[in-house]
């Protein structure tokens, strides 16, 4: 389904009934990726999937930031009445998760971020990445630069914004593996008051939403409190 929001297309789809759950997906990826998480929880959650702007079936030509992508998020529930539903994000779109909680916490009633990002220039490129950035032409390298530009010159989430999310977070990250440092999980969590961190030893970056049991099992106790 396509629904216009903030004079963007955003593509999106709907699994299970119950609760209301958002899931974002990470930058330049699809409501593909997002399904492994939405087919967990469907069976107790209405379960809300769409690609953010830029990514998969939406609209591609607009202004990519971290801002307008939480502000499609905001006029996204609205509407569609969504009742303060749950939000989750996996890594960028933990970002925009992130954003949402800063600018627009009424509408929303609690938190997950997966490998999410609060500062810019905080991930170190992985070696297949500058492999891939010399080839002159590969499926996506549009994308992805669009996409590395955003993650340079993005607005860094300051201490003082963190602290002002009440609504209660849940943080997760995957441990030596994950190209997101803990360092950066660890400064998320700890400046937001109602907030929990729990690392993943050795789960990678967002790896874990892949049938880890230990996953689902955090993040069904955090939901259901």
């Amino acid at each position: 389904m396509d629904i216009e929001v903030n004079n963007i297309k955003i593509h999106y789809e709907v699994l299970g009934n119950g609760k209301p759950v958002i899931l974002l997906n990470p930058n330049s990826v699809n409501t593909g990726l997002m399904k492994f998480i939405a087919n967990g929880l469907k069976d107790k959650y209405k379960v809300y999937i769409f690609d953010r702007r830029c990514c998969g079936k939406s609209e591609k030509n607009c202004t990519l930031t971290y801002e307008e992508s939480a502000k499609d998020v905001y006029e996204f529930i609205n509407k569609l009445n969504i009742d303060k539903p749950y939000l989750l994000g996996c890594s960028g779109g933990g970002t925009v998760a992130l954003n949402v909680a800063i600018h627009y916490p009424e509408s929303i009633s609690k938190l997950v971020i997966c490998s999410g990002v609060a500062r810019n220039n905080i991930i170190k490129k992985p070696n297949y990445a500058k492999i891939m950035e010399k080839i002159p032409f590969y499926p996506g390298k549009r994308n992805n630069e669009m996409f590395e530009k955003l993650n340079h010159k993005a607005h860094s989430i300051t201490k003082e914004e963190l602290e002002n999310i009440t609504i209660p977070t849940l943080v997760f990250n995957g441990g030596i593996k994950d190209i997101v440092p803990k360092s950066e999980a660890e400064y998320i969590s700890n400046n937001i008051n109602n907030s929990e961190l729990f690392i993943l030893e050795k789960a990678g970056h967002c790896n874990y939403i892949f049938n880890n049991k230990i996953f689902y099992e955090k993040l069904f106790d955090f939901l259901e409190q």
